[in-house]
């Protein structure tokens, strides 16, 4: 490929000359490629990732035969591993850079550069440091670790920076499903509202007339999942496939995106959460398993209206949300509109 011309020759012929010295020219060139050869083509033998930077905080992506994981056991958002794989794949040079640039990116770099290990099999194959996007915003400073010089990288078709394609927040590399519970995995699923008692449900697969008797199986039909009361007391519904469609919606629910330390709102988490919940789900597993999520009005951003003009006091379209394993997050009310129902949705005819 072309090099732009961004760098004095005098620079370069000094790199290449340096390079050189031990061994003929042809040897000394390789050992400059060998600086700002980054990538990994073959993306589908690499076993794991590892990113650091100077927070200190870390992370490590590791190939299963069940697919990517993080921490060693949460599975990998596969566009996050997607976007990650082709960046150590196809990235390329781009630029040289000049010899009065190089000090200050590399300052940069010791701040706020990313540490990458990339691993095949056992063998780390590549090791260097991403760090701050170029002047033109249209490339990235890399270096390899004990490598001279920095170098502007580039993927061929995209026009950006590839930093925030490294992040160390383990959270936001874990896949957004919420539960991943199949029916044959869950025993009830109930809706608490805490503003509206009456209108909260509880879809179960239990025999009302036998409490303590075996659940009713396949999982799959839905005449094998009723509504009932407090007291566990059958409620008719006018259609029982809504229900099932509830509980089939437990095993593809996600949350929008994770809230972590370095978002505002977090600052406030503890008081969010001492809040009263707009709703709470509960899921019973056939293990016996007590999974909670709790939902939070959210304040909308800007001066948000409905269609006759009222001002809407809270966001019309999402929630703050406290995960089964406590962490903070964003869901949306699209993507649980299957669920965001009154009792008497089920109990009405349409």
């Amino acid at each position: 490929m072309r090099i732009h011309n961004l760098i004095s020759l005098s620079f370069l012929t000094a790199v290449i000359v340096t390079a050189c010295t031990g061994g003929d020219q042809s040897n000394g060139l390789e050992a400059l490629k060998a600086q700002y050869d980054f990538a990994v083509p073959d993306t589908a033998s690499i076993t794991k990732v590892i990113i650091r930077d100077k927070k200190p905080s870390s992370v490590v992506l590791e190939r299963t035969a069940n697919g990517w994981v993080v921490d060693g056991i949460h599975p990998v958002r596969k566009d996050a591993i997607e976007v990650l794989l082709k960046t150590v794949g196809e990235v390329r040079l781009k630029n040289f850079v000049t010899e009065s640039a190089v000090p200050e990116i590399e300052q940069r770099m010791e701040v706020y550069g990313k540490w990458i290990e990339v691993f095949v099999g056992e063998q780390r194959v590549k090791s260097y440091i991403v760090g701050t996007e170029t002047p033109d915003m249209l490339g990235t400073y890399y270096k390899m670790v004990g490598a001279e010089l920095p170098f502007s990288v580039y993927i061929q078709g995209f026009n950006g920076y590839l930093s925030t394609r490294f992040f160390t927040e383990s959270t936001m590399w874990r896949d957004r499903t919420i539960f991943g519970l199949a029916p044959q995995a869950i025993k009830n699923v109930e809706m608490v509202l805490p503003q509206d008692p009456n209108g909260g449900w509880m879809i179960t697969r239990q025999n009302p007339a036998d409490l303590t008797g075996p659940l009713l199986e396949p999982a799959t039909a839905p005449e094998h999942w009723s509504m009932v009361g407090a007291a566990h007391e059958p409620i008719a519904v006018s259609d029982p496939l809504a229900l099932f469609t509830v509980v089939k919606s437990i095993e593809t629910l996600k949350y929008e995106g994770a809230i972590i330390a370095s978002d505002n709102i977090w600052e406030k988490k503890d008081s969010i959460f001492a809040s009263t919940p707009a709703f709470e789900l509960l899921v019973t597993t056939t293990n016996g398993d007590h999974l909670r999520t709790r939902a939070f009005y959210k304040k909308p951003e800007g001066q948000q209206q409905s269609a006759d003009g009222t001002v809407h006091v809270w966001d019309p379209d999402r929630f703050y949300a406290e995960l089964p394993d406590g962490r903070m997050a964003l869901i949306q009310r699209y993507g649980w509109r299957n669920l965001l129902k009154l009792r008497w949705d089920f109990t009405e005819a349409q």
